[in-house]
């Protein structure tokens, strides 16, 4: 058998964290999505605040740069939206080559009742943690989050 490479005490510490993050995320997704459940699905709520975010619609590929996923995942995810009546597709006048995603009347008006109840939700899991560890937290997280989108890895 070929002996392994050890890691470092460091280094297992580098790969507990990661395990801890992925952890927390699947433990608060599973929340939130039960909160969501009978309304939409997480990435459909997504999808809605990004575009309640934008004052014109966003196009598939800022849509999918805010998200961090590919603009081919958002076509079904906007499929589903415009069949509910959330949201439309319109073509950019200027350059008919441009798609934005907007909001209908019946998706603002969803957006403004659904928005702040998965707000509370999210206070809710997290309200046990007191204000200097979500701070932490937060300080910590954007430390993290600064090294995986820098440019210069």
């Amino acid at each position: 058998m070929p002996e392994r490479n050890p890691l470092t005490a460091a280094e297992r510490s580098r790969i507990g964290m990661w395990l801890r993050l992925v952890r927390c995320y699947n433990l608060a997704m599973r929340e939130l999505s039960s909160s969501l459940r009978d309304d939409c699905t997480i990435p459909q709520f997504d999808v809605l605040a990004q575009i309640r975010r934008s004052e014109n619609g966003l196009t598939f590929s800022a849509l999918s740069e805010k998200l961090l996923v590919t603009a081919g995942n958002l076509t079904g995810i906007v499929d589903r939206l415009e069949k509910r009546g959330l949201a439309r597709r319109e073509v950019n006048p200027k350059d008919r080559r441009q798609t934005f995603i907007k909001l209908t009347p019946e998706g603002e008006k969803y957006c403004e009742e659904l928005i702040p109840r998965h707000e509370k939700a999210i206070v809710e899991l997290f309200n046990q943690l007191g204000d200097n560890t979500v701070q932490n937290l937060r300080t910590d997280l954007d430390a993290v989050a600064g090294l995986l989108d820098s440019e210069d890895r």
